[in-house]
């Protein structure tokens, strides 16, 4: 007989939301991981499996044949689409990443993350085997096929590490050119010494997204970030001090639009995928990992890799670029960490605080979409519970509609946790039904504060630029001071000609006399309205000096003032890390009291059963000593009675001799005729010793004679 659960159906509050085109539902995908192979090589086994397909979207999750009273207990649920074990990474990839890089290349923003119980191959859907990569290798690959031939000028942008980018000058660019090839001599020194390792060729994603949105026009740049998130601590895992001296983790901060980053966060830009596998290889090395009975290598941390893409149009010149041209989006891959229990797992020590913080914030994730799903069903406003975690408070504005939200459910069927693949695929199924906004395009960026001295001299460039404006220097055109003398011919025989050439000299002096005089009358124009415009600079020098004062002050202040707000800020990081602290403490407590109150119910279930089993065996005992009991009473009452019926037959031989005395002593005597007949007769033992006891019992001289009984009466 088999326990069927009613399949559930999506909260009308969803639907309508769905309907009215306010929100898209998060996407669920449930994938299967394979089982095991045999050393034999041989075909894989499927009967252990507790998981059977019944449709693309459907699943049915049952128990093991040996259930209580020979009864089946199946559940029924359903998702976005599922991927059987058979399918690979590449039709995987294509099913699960690739949208979302086409979203990337649109500018619009997306999450991918994978959910599981720990061995469900969470880490081997996103990173993968060289042989066999996953969707982050892939997308790497993928992302530079589309764009790699349109990317920008190397070092051209920079992060402000507040999800802004700060375009740099040539100078800045040389500068950093000549730090990145210090590193990179700096770290081929070091690798000189160690052992060169056997590295594997790995398989390349060929694939190319042909995207209308992608425009020739435009200059890509290509940022990656990685960090994790360790016992709700967050840890940059590009930072090269990780390795030096105890890691130092890193806060979350909003910006000036609200979405939340990660303060002082290494963010690098990347040219190709080869760097990029690079870069998420050595992330990957200084990940948290240990072995615990389940998982060889299970992850310890959630894992965050974060790609952004940033472009502009090429029509912009270099010189005019500004921070508000560029257009950014971002996708997230994020790898969490499966849940355990510490029973399955045989995790002791340092293992059971990580497993703990683990399931913890794994809890808040769900209790955050539980409570988003019910505010949407039933039109409420209840407070989603981001803050109690740093994994839900980085991915807040995601739930609040900045992008689109994918999730990968695995699944391992053949595992024998039945309690804990329930509830996955139910957190799975609920996480289906949660509606987020759509995501809406960006703010208009806020203009930023132009002081006086700003406006006076953009109002100076913009009279200068006016035609009616005066010209400050205009061209001489003195030709005719420079132009060389007349020829003078003459001959000291004759004189002839010297009248001609005099008038030609004399004419020449005096177009250098006009055009003296003119330059003179140009040179005194130019001069005063040189005056003029130097007396106006003056006057607008000292009116931006005294700006530039009052700035000064005002800066002043808001410095003092931003003095004392980080100062706030970091009392503030103190209380909120030690309220962690604190937290975290009682939540251990309440786990440690949750376990000793389960071993205590236990101890009680085990005494109650010992209880009943001592009750059963005393009842047993107890019906047998009755009807031993019983036995004996009834004997003892058979002897009894025939006791009693000797006692009785020897009272009726008493008493017939009583009455036969009586009847004798009632009757009248002679002395000289009768006799007693029993003085003449000779009497038994008996008859003596009741005689005797009647004579013992006979009244004195002076009582009445006996009366016998009205019954013996003659």
């Amino acid at each position: 007989m088999a326990l069927r659960t009613p399949m559930k159906k999506t909260q009308i509050g969803s639907r309508d939301l769905l309907a009215n085109g306010g929100g898209c539902p998060v996407e669920v995908f449930c994938r299967l991981r394979p089982p095991k192979q045999n050393n034999n090589d041989e075909e894989t086994d499927n009967s252990s499996s507790s998981v059977r397909i019944s449709s693309s979207t459907e699943l049915t999750l049952y128990s093991s044949e040996n259930a209580k009273n020979g009864q089946i207990r199946e559940s029924h649920y359903e998702f976005s689409h599922i991927l059987t074990d058979d399918v690979s990474q590449s039709a995987a990839f294509k099913e699960l990443a690739i949208p979302l890089l086409d979203d990337l290349i649109q500018g619009k923003n997306s999450v991918l993350f994978t959910y599981g119980i720990t061995g469900s191959g969470k880490t081997y859907t996103m990173m993968g085997p060289l042989s066999n990569p996953g969707l982050i290798p892939r997308s790497f690959d993928v992302l530079f096929n589309s764009i790699g031939s349109y990317l920008g000028k190397e070092y051209l942008l920079r992060s402000d590490r507040q999800n802004g980018y700060e375009i740099q000058t040539e100078a800045d660019i040389l500068l950093e050119r000549q730090r990145k090839e210090i590193q990179m001599a700096k770290n081929n020194n070091n690798q000189r010494g160690k052992m060169p390792e056997t590295t594997n060729t790995r398989i390349l994603d060929m694939t190319s997204i042909w995207n209308a949105q992608l425009n020739e026009n435009c200059s890509y740049f290509v940022f990656v970030t990685f960090v994790e998130i360790y016992n709700n601590y967050i840890y940059d895992l590009f930072d090269d001090d990780i390795l030096n001296k105890a890691p130092q983790s890193k806060q979350l901060r909003d910006d000036n639009r609200g979405r939340p980053y990660i303060r002082d966060v290494k963010e690098i830009e990347v040219r190709s995928s080869e760097e990029a596998i690079g870069l998420l290889n050595m992330g990957l090395k200084r990940r948290r990992i240990a072995h615990t009975q389940l998982n060889t290598e299970s992850s310890r941390s959630h894992s965050v890799l974060s790609m952004r893409l940033v472009q502009y149009h090429n029509d912009i010149p270099m010189t005019s670029l500004t921070k508000d041209d560029l257009i950014t989006s971002t996708i997230h891959l994020v790898d969490l960490a499966g849940s355990e229990r510490v029973n399955r797992a045989k995790t002791v020590g340092e293992r059971v605080k990580e497993a703990s913080n683990i399931n913890s914030s794994l809890m808040v994730l769900r209790q955050c979409f539980e409570i988003l799903r019910e505010n949407q069903a039933q039109c409420t406003s209840k407070m989603v519970p981001y803050r109690e975690s740093k994994l839900t408070s980085f991915f807040k504005s995601y739930f609040d509609g900045e992008g689109r939200i994918r999730m990968i459910l695995c699944v391992n069927p053949t595992a024998d946790g039945y309690e804990e693949i329930q509830h996955a695929l139910k957190f799975g199924e609920l996480t289906k039904d949660v509606m987020v906004p759509r995501a809406l395009p960006p703010p208009p960026p806020v203009p930023p504060k132009m002081n006086r001295g700003h406006v006076a001299l953009r109002e100076i460039d913009n009279q200068q630029q006016q035609p009616s404006a005066p010209v400050l220097f205009t061209e001489f055109n003195a030709q005719a001071l420079i132009a060389p003398f007349p020829s003078l011919e003459y001959s000291l025989l004759d004189g002839v000609g010297d009248d001609e050439a005099m008038l030609t000299l004399e004419q020449h002096l005096r177009r250098r006399i006009d055009e003296r005089h003119r330059l003179n009358i140009l040179i005194h124009e130019q001069h005063d309205y040189l005056h003029k415009f130097t007396f106006e600079l003056v006057s607008d020098y000292d009116s931006t000096i005294s700006d530039h004062d009052e700035l000064a002050k005002e800066n002043e202040q808001q410095s003092k003032a931003i003095r004392h707000l980080q100062t706030r800020i970091k009392l503030l990081e103190k209380s909120q890390n030690d309220f962690y602290k604190t937290t975290n403490q009682m939540e251990r407590e309440n786990k440690t009291l949750k376990s000793k109150i389960e071993d205590r119910n236990n101890e009680i279930k085990a005494s109650k059963a010992e209880r009943r089993k001592d009750k059963i065996d005393f009842e047993n005992k107890l019906k047998i000593k009755i009807n031993e009991l019983e036995q004996q009473y009834l004997n003892e009452l058979k002897t009894r009675e025939i006791q009693m019926r000797e006692l009785e037959r020897q009272h009726d031989d008493k008493l017939n001799i009583i009455r036969s005395m009586a009847a004798t002593a009632n009757t009248p005597t002679n002395e000289n005729v009768y006799q007693n007949p029993l003085s003449v007769r000779k009497r038994c033992p008996s008859e003596e010793r009741i005689l005797q006891e009647a004579s013992g019992q006979s009244p004195s001289p002076r009582q009445a004679p006996a009366v016998p009984p009205k019954r013996f009466r003659m």
